[in-house]
């Protein structure tokens, strides 16, 4: 909830490409967005990874303002490392999908027959 009770309106924009700061930022304003849209994002992400970095440079400007303790930094960093490899795993996840999908696709059932009668013909041969 945003203040006065209402909701945070969050623009679907995770189609767009990002920074990886730009990526932190995001998840630390929206920290409720599903994993999957965070996957959306993550596959769109510009440049390297930096995301721990990033987030680390967030927090430390914020434990240098006192606006939280080290110790608040400590969890938060855990957590916040916790969720990118989460997003990395389901990101990975998908993309191997992907790419078996786009084989079954390509493959049809007649390349398979091929296949199979290959097979069938070198353990004749054996």
């Amino acid at each position: 909830m945003g203040l006065f009770g209402r909701k945070k309106k969050i623009k679907d924009d995770s189609n767009s490409e990002w920074t990886s700061f730009e990526f932190v930022q995001f998840l630390i304003k929206y920290p409720d967005t599903s994993d999957d849209k965070f996957v959306m994002m993550y596959d769109n992400l510009l440049g390297e990874d930096n995301l721990e970095k990033d987030m680390e440079y967030y927090w430390k400007q914020r434990v240098a303002e006192s606006f939280i303790s080290q110790e608040e930094f400590k969890k938060i960093r855990k957590a916040f490392n916790q969720r990118f490899k989460k997003i990395r795993k389901l990101a990975q996840a998908k993309n191997e999908t992907d790419d078996i999908v786009k084989w079954a696709l390509t493959n049809t059932d007649n390349d398979r027959t091929t296949d199979e009668q290959i097979s069938k013909e070198k353990s004749n041969s054996r």
